[in-house]
């Protein structure tokens, strides 16, 4: 499968499911919340997530650790839209950046010269990258 198909797959599963995909995988994906409250995350510490999704991760991290700066990079710009207005609802737009992408690619859709990060988190998003 080739980056657009990927891209244009992961649209077609998320395009409904990110209206209510929170509240469904709560059972489901439990961990996220023990990852963020491990973290320890300092001001000024920059962190990537890969599979942002609708970025309630990025929400909570940036929440939980004033200060850190945070990138959210997702394949699918259906996800992107949910997770851009909830980061604009939070007032957290001037701290969190959103990307479309895919993870192997992750570094080239950062802005040159790429950032570097202190941590790197996959929350439940491995089983959907399409080419290792």
């Amino acid at each position: 499968m080739n980056a657009p198909a990927h891209h244009l797959l992961m649209d077609r599963i998320y395009r409904h499911q990110r209206h209510f995909y929170d509240l469904t995988r709560r059972p489901y994906l439990f961990g996220r919340d023990t990852l963020i409250g491990q973290l320890k995350a300092r001001p000024g510490e920059r962190i990537l997530e890969i599979g942002c999704g609708t970025a309630r991760n990025l929400i909570k991290i940036a929440n939980t650790y004033p200060g850190t700066l945070l990138w959210g990079i997702d394949a699918s710009a259906e996800m992107l839209r949910t997770a851009k207005r909830a980061v604009e609802r939070a007032n957290l737009s001037t701290r969190i950046v959103l990307l479309h992408g895919l993870a192997e690619d992750a570094t080239a859709s950062l802005s040159k010269p790429n950032p570097s990060f202190d941590r790197v988190i996959f929350a439940y998003s491995l089983s959907m990258i399409a080419y290792w």
